[in-house]
């Protein structure tokens, strides 16, 4: 029993030190634009904001700046890539469910029942996954707007 205490002190020694820490508060975002107090303006990729700082990734090399020398941070979440995960996925899935509930058949233009070869489903639904994850990968970026995640007013 007394195992299980010091470790669940030891535990909860951890997260009091990781709490207390304003380094572990991270977020993280697909694309940012940091507006410097000097005017000057950086757009680049991978944004990621700590209670003390911002880093972001301009042209292959990290940029790293305090925020008391930032007036706004914008960012996009990154939308895209997970929107045509989610809408391929749903396709493959939808059209494997169909394939597996027909057993292998469909009916042709004439009536008659027949078997579906399992490497020309294979070939439909990646070409239909495909095609989702374009689809989806578009609604993505179109709906991923710029938003202010840091504004300084003072």
């Amino acid at each position: 029993m007394s195992s299980y205490k010091s470790i669940s002190l030891l535990v909860s020694l951890l997260l009091l030190v990781s709490l207390l820490s304003g380094q572990t508060v991270t977020q993280e975002y697909a694309e940012g634009k940091v507006f410097l107090a000097n005017g000057l303006t950086l757009e680049g990729k991978t944004l990621r904001m700590t209670m003390e700082s911002v880093a972001l990734e301009v042209g292959g090399q990290e940029q790293v700046f305090m925020l008391a020398d930032v007036v706004q941070v914008m960012a996009k979440k990154g939308k895209a890539k997970k929107f045509g995960q989610n809408c391929a996925g749903s396709c493959i899935g939808v059209n494997l469910g169909l394939w597996l509930a027909s057993n292998g058949t469909t009916i042709d233009a004439d009536g008659n029942e027949v078997d579906i070869k399992p490497v020309q489903q294979i070939i439909s639904i990646a070409l239909w996954g495909g095609v989702s994850y374009g689809i989806g990968y578009l609604i993505g970026k179109v709906s991923d707007d710029w938003q202010v995640v840091y504004l300084n007013r003072g």
